[in-house]
């Protein structure tokens, strides 16, 4: 049977064929006979929809999808066998601030704080990174720019050694100098920053041993958005800010900075002030879905706004009709290695021994620990899990961040259902309105023009496919 998803919004439908990943703008008629054939596959009743008046219609574009089918020009996008393009490097286990929510313990993973060296870096370039190709390096911590000698000791050698590396880097905006503006401009191809909003917001959960953490931010981001490097900003919404999605949303954009990546609340205990209720969590769903679509309206109407994620990521993969079979390419072309030289599939799995793959100091690295679990990361996918193989969704998402799905359900990947209707919400909104843009050929233009224009363009996206996300949404 042909699998397909019917969406009703505004009074107009939109099929979505999720194997070939093509979008359809129909007729009232259509859309519902369709939408009656979807409801029957997925209760397993007969195709009762075969009554509706318009059925020669249907019938054909069902039969058009059933051609599409069995040759799909769709390609997966997928990371097996592949050796690392990018080596996050926690360089810091430490950090400046002390937010309520780090995952990080405040940037020690559990441990005491501490700076990486440099041989440990050098150790894991050489013994990870496939030198015949580009690569990308994260500087990550807790806080990276409490180790910046690292980071330009790093840069150096990989300029001595002719290597064709990427770097970029998240920060908490509040550690800057000239000599660190001036690296940043010459040497980082892209830049997240964390700000949760206005000062009453992002104060109340940003904070530590500076009297406001969002003014200082506010200072960093004046210095920076002058610079060639992209900047990012991360934004994390917790209890405190649900209902002031768009407020803070235009706050933001109104800051000059060039995408925004919106992630709710995670790992931390319910009996926490910051933890999001399922309510809450509804709410949160529908006010960053409408956000989504607006942003996508100004995007195509030419107005100079921020990129506001995941909508250019589910663009790329329309467009390039290629399907995201793994959330991320964590523990295939993405690896972490901490302070210690401990290396792991990402950076949300340190201090998890099941997932330690080594360390970069060991004479035998990578050796059997590595090679095992790379291969445990081969082998999940959207195809690999039972939840996912029947979803309409899942082509365009590419299941759920593995770390959050082994902490909740025990499983990498068994999708969070938190995660499934956040997307499903999302892609509900926007399909019907990428569809719409699809048929018009200015405002088509003005989302391709995008990437070539503004500087953000030569980064890596939202959600790179070589770089872990939560290189926006720690």
């Amino acid at each position: 049977m042909n699998s397909l998803h019917v969406i009703e919004q505004d009074n107009k439908y939109t099929i979505f064929h999720p194997e070939s990943l093509r979008l359809f703008s129909v007729t009232d008629d259509i859309g519902k006979s369709l939408k009656r054939y979807e409801l029957d596959n997925i209760e397993g009743r007969p195709a009762l929809w075969i009554h509706n008046s318009r059925k020669n219609d249907s019938q054909k574009l069902l039969n058009y999808l059933y051609d599409i089918n069995r040759n799909i020009p769709s390609k997966d996008l997928e990371w097996v066998g592949k050796e690392p393009r990018t080596l996050c490097l926690i360089i810091s286990h430490d950090c400046n601030l002390r937010c309520g929510y780090c995952f990080a313990d405040h940037g020690t993973f559990g441990n005491d704080e501490k700076l990486m060296c440099l041989d440990t870096a050098k150790k894991g370039i050489d013994k990870l990174l496939d030198k015949k190709f580009q690569n990308f390096i994260m500087f990550y911590g807790g806080e990276p720019f409490m180790n910046f000698s690292l980071m330009s000791a790093v840069e150096e050698y990989g300029h001595e050694n002719d290597l064709d590396i990427h770097y970029v880097t998240i920060t908490n905006g509040t550690i800057l100098n000239d000599s660190i503006e001036e690296f940043i401009e010459q040497r980082v191809s892209s830049l997240g920053i964390s700000l949760d909003g206005p000062k009453e917001v992002n104060d109340s959960q940003r904070y530590g041993h500076i009297e406001s953490v969002h003014d200082e931010v506010i200072k960093t981001i004046n210095r920076l958005k002058s610079t060639r490097c992209p900047l990012a900003i991360k934004c994390i919404i917790t209890k405190n800010s649900i209902n002031k999605l768009e407020y803070i949303t235009k706050y933001i954009t109104s800051l000059g900075i060039d995408s925004i990546a919106f992630a709710d609340v995670s790992r931390i205990p319910q009996e926490s002030k910051l933890f999001i209720t399922d309510n809450e969590f509804e709410i949160y769903t529908k006010e960053l879905s409408n956000i989504l679509k607006k942003n996508l309206k100004e995007l195509a109407s030419g107005t100079k706004t921020a990129l506001i994620c995941p909508t250019f990521d589910i663009l790329r993969l329309l467009i390039t009709k290629t399907r995201a079979i793994h959330y991320c390419s964590a523990g295939r072309e993405y690896i972490a290695v901490t302070a210690e030289g401990d290396v792991y599939p990402c950076h949300g799995f340190v201090g998890m021994e099941k997932f330690k793959m080594g360390n970069v100091h060991d004479e035998d690295f990578p050796g059997e620990a590595y090679n095992k679990i790379k291969s445990m990361f081969n082998n999940q996918s959207v195809y690999a899990s039972s939840e996912c193989k029947s979803c309409w969704a899942k082509f365009l998402c590419g299941g759920d961040c593995a770390v959050h799905s082994y902490i909740y359900n025990g499983e990498l990947s068994r999708p969070t259902k938190r995660h499934c209707i956040l997307t499903k919400s999302m892609l509900n909104a926007i399909l019907p309105e990428i569809a719409s843009i699809f048929q018009n050929k200015e405002q088509m233009q003005n989302l391709l023009c995008i990437w070539k224009t503004s500087k953000f363009g030569n980064a890596p996206l939202s959600r790179p496919r070589s770089i872990q996300p939560e290189f926006l949404i720690a």
